[in-house]
């Protein structure tokens, strides 16, 4: 899946009549990690931001969107699936639909039910 973050830097591609691998080299990095940062598979590391400005001569428009972007996908929690059972499968993609409807009585529930079992492992 295409993030906002993955938007920016093609489009910053293809204003600049650069590919994927001419980028990546431009920033020091495999083409593979770029093209994962843009599909938010890996986040972006610290200071990604600062080093795209600098490479690429960004506005200050353009740093505050691409900043912008590196935040929100930095601010995104994933959960790998591949090795769960279906039942635990189920459940987080149950719980992912359903948190922006989660009322703040519902979500104190579930953070109190976490709570303890973190409790019950130490």
């Amino acid at each position: 899946m295409v993030t906002r973050l993955g938007k920016v830097l093609r489009k910053m591609r293809i204003d600049r009549g650069e590919l994927l691998r001419d980028m990546a080299a431009c920033l020091g990095m495999s083409p593979a990690m770029l093209s994962a940062i843009e599909n938010g598979k890996r986040k972006p590391a610290e200071g990604f931001a600062g080093l795209v400005a600098k490479k690429y001569g960004l506005s200050a428009s353009e740093l505050g969107e691409l900043e912008e972007a590196v935040a929100e996908q930095r601010a995104e929690v994933t959960i790998g699936l591949a090795e769960r059972g279906r039942q635990d499968r189920e459940l987080a993609v149950a719980f992912a639909r359903q948190f922006d409807s989660l009322d703040a009585d519902a979500k104190e529930g579930i953070r109190k039910i976490l709570a303890q079992s973190k409790e019950e492992v130490h």
